[in-house]
């Protein structure tokens, strides 16, 4: 299994899919995890297995302020900027700029 942080730092309720990569090839699905973020929160999350521990995409959702966002963003190639952003990071951090929703990852 493995296992990422995630920050919620909007003011929005964020619904989010993790998708996960079967083995290391990202044409390779394994399945997904669905989990909700509320403003402001904090959670650690556990996916995959000791085979299936990298991810190859991301769904967010926010119906906030009478908008409603939706954003999918998937890995179509090992070493892309987003395959090493969900892969290589332990936290991901997810904030408001303008009208999107931006990720950032960092280490512990």
């Amino acid at each position: 299994m493995a296992q990422k942080t995630f920050n919620n730092r909007s003011a929005a309720t964020l619904q989010i899919a993790l998708l996960v990569r079967q083995g290391e090839n990202p044409a390779n699905f394994d399945g997904d995890v669905y989990f909700t973020l509320a403003p402001g929160q904090t959670r650690t999350i556990t996916y995959g297995n000791a085979q299936n521990v990298f991810l190859n995409g991301i769904v967010l959702s926010a119906n906030f302020n009478g908008d409603i966002y939706n954003k999918t963003q998937i890995v179509t190639e090992r070493g892309s900027q987003l395959d090493n952003l969900l892969n290589t990071n332990s936290i991901i951090d997810i904030l408001p700029i303008s009208t999107d929703y931006v990720i950032f990852g960092r280490n512990a």
